[in-house]
């Protein structure tokens, strides 16, 4: 029983490593009715890749991996979905921007960043909190 938990174990483990070839550059598309924030999350996302490795992240152009960020209201209120997108794309759907920047987060730490470049995770699915955050974001005056 305990060999089954071990294996089990490592399965899970082995659902969150990533593998591919690493790209050098990443192009986010936003969705259409990106605001402020979605715009504060592609900055955010830019800055994690440009840190951990040579990846770039642009908005326009070719690139050898298209994110695609959209906001749809039927996952549940912070959730988000992690696809697989047409031509190898990734698709990030967020119920909320606060869904969109948790699914991003989700995206970043499952990827693998290394001296070739960044390696998206493969981790599909849904995730939506039992509770909402407690903390709201203000506009700024």
């Amino acid at each position: 029983m305990r060999i089954i938990a071990i294996i089990l174990g490592l399965a899970l483990l082995g659902s969150e490593m990533v593998s591919g070839a690493a790209v050098t550059q990443v192009r986010v598309v936003l969705p259409s009715q990106a605001g402020a924030v979605s715009e504060n999350i592609v900055r955010v996302l830019a800055r994690q890749v440009s840190q951990r490795c040579e990846a770039k992240v642009v908005t326009s152009g070719e690139a050898s991996l298209v994110l695609e960020l959209a906001i749809e209201s039927d996952i549940g209120a912070e959730g988000f979905k992690i696809t697989d997108g047409a031509g190898g794309s990734v698709r990030i759907i967020g119920n909320d921007e606060r869904g969109l920047l948790y699914g991003v987060g989700k995206f970043l730490r499952t990827g693998r960043y290394d001296e070739g470049g960044f390696t998206p995770g493969t981790w599909r699915g849904t995730s939506v909190p039992q509770k909402r955050s407690p903390l709201r974001y203000q506009k700024p005056d």
